[in-house]
């Protein structure tokens, strides 16, 4: 009776394997994987562009409000429905999303393959009127001199809000339209030909992306 394979495999039994021996050796990523999600939720600003971009629909978030009237969230990953595609760390503009190279993703019980982050967004408080300045006394006009020319009202300097929300120069603001393409609450409003720069303060989270894309430094936060 001929066994064609004992011999080579008696010959296996005295040599090395010729496979990684996982899970007991440790294999590394391959280069540029994209494996488990890590959440930072203390550099997140709730700006929703995360979930609006995930085409698995994979990143959801609960709102409620604490007793200080600020959004307590909680933002969560769903792995098992993850297209690991990396759009929403991309479109991050805190860098509060980041994919590792670890591939340990096996669900065994409800929970496992969900990552989630708490983080408490502070309630946005306007500032109180600032009291209207009283008008400079006008200086006293000597006898026998010329009417002196009327001086141009100056361009009034646009200051900070004081909530975080971005404040348009229009002495600067070119209406380019970029901070409106690249806000990630849709809050702005731009005309480009009407010379129209709107906010919506509703939809504005006071992210700052606004004012770091400005070419001109027309938005002051």
């Amino acid at each position: 009776m001929d066994f064609p394979f004992v011999k080579e495999a008696v010959s296996k039994l005295f040599s090395k394997p010729s496979c990684n021996m996982y899970p007991f050796v440790e294999s590394p990523a391959a280069p540029n994987y994209r494996g488990r999600i890590v959440f930072h939720p203390e550099t997140c600003i709730n700006c929703n562009m995360c979930e609006r971009v995930c085409a698995g629909g994979a990143i959801t978030h609960t709102s409620v409000k604490n007793e200080d009237g600020d959004d307590v969230v909680t933002r969560s990953f769903d792995l098992g429905s993850c297209t690991f595609c990396n759009t929403c760390a991309d479109f991050c503009t805190r860098h509060s999303i980041e994919l590792t190279t670890d591939y340990h993703m096996i669900g065994i019980e409800e929970g496992d393959l969900i990552v989630s982050g708490t983080f408490v967004k502070k309630a946005i408080k306007k500032p109180a009127p600032k009291p209207a300045a009283a008008p400079a006394a006008a200086p006293a006009k000597k006898e026998g001199a010329a009417p002196a020319a009327p001086e141009a009202p100056a361009a009034p300097a646009v200051q900070p809000r004081g909530d975080g929300k971005p404040a348009q120069d229009p002495s600067k603001c070119v209406y380019c339209t970029i901070c409106a393409r690249k806000c990630p609450g849709e809050a702005l409003t731009v005309d480009r030909k009407e010379k129209i720069w709107k906010l919506d303060e509703d939809k504005c989270v006071a992210c700052g992306t606004c004012a770091d894309v400005c070419p001109k430094n027309a938005i002051v936060l």
